[in-house]
């Protein structure tokens, strides 16, 4: 039977191997956004709930939603800027905090009752009745240039590594 080790691990090496999809998605610049965004959605779900099952989270619970980045990974971050002494990271955690929603609302299923369709996903219906493409829309979540971008990325990549140990 698989414990919940098992599953920590299992999650933080799928997280691993989707942001490093993302990483070569975006080494092509013919692709669209949605598509490496898709996949910085999936590790930042994944290594969230490699997180969650070392906090003792059950994994069955954790299958049921797409809805894990935005509580999860502020408190990872938080954690790991702990370890400097006299750093004041808050502006970071705030900046991380918005990204996390941001992203986690990229999963179709985090759609905010209706008034957030956009996903990276699957096509959905626009205020006019039009149905917009996710690889036409622009997502506005380019990491090279968010304030917190690359504190974001380091923190899902070491996290991952911690987890898997």
């Amino acid at each position: 039977m698989a414990t919940l080790d098992d599953w920590r691990i299992a999650y933080a090496k799928q997280g691993q191997a989707d942001l490093l999809a993302r990483e070569q998605l975006l080494e092509d610049p013919t692709l669209p956004q949605c598509q490496h965004l898709h996949f910085l959605q999936m590790a930042c779900e994944k290594i969230c709930k490699a997180y969650l099952c070392g906090q003792g989270s059950d994994p069955d619970d954790l299958r049921r939603s797409h809805g894990y980045i935005s509580g999860p990974l502020p408190t990872i971050a938080r954690q790991m800027f702990a370890r400097t002494p006299n750093a004041d990271r808050s502006w970071v955690l705030r900046a991380i905090r918005d990204l996390a929603r941001r992203i986690e609302l990229l999963a179709p299923t985090v759609d905010q009752a209706g008034t957030h369709p956009a996903n990276c996903e699957y096509p959905w219906k626009l205020s006019d009745s039009s149905v917009a493409v996710p690889a036409e829309h622009n997502f506005r979540i380019n990491l090279a240039r968010e304030p917190a971008g690359r504190h974001l990325l380091k923190v899902l990549q070491v996290a991952a590594e911690e987890l898997i140990r």
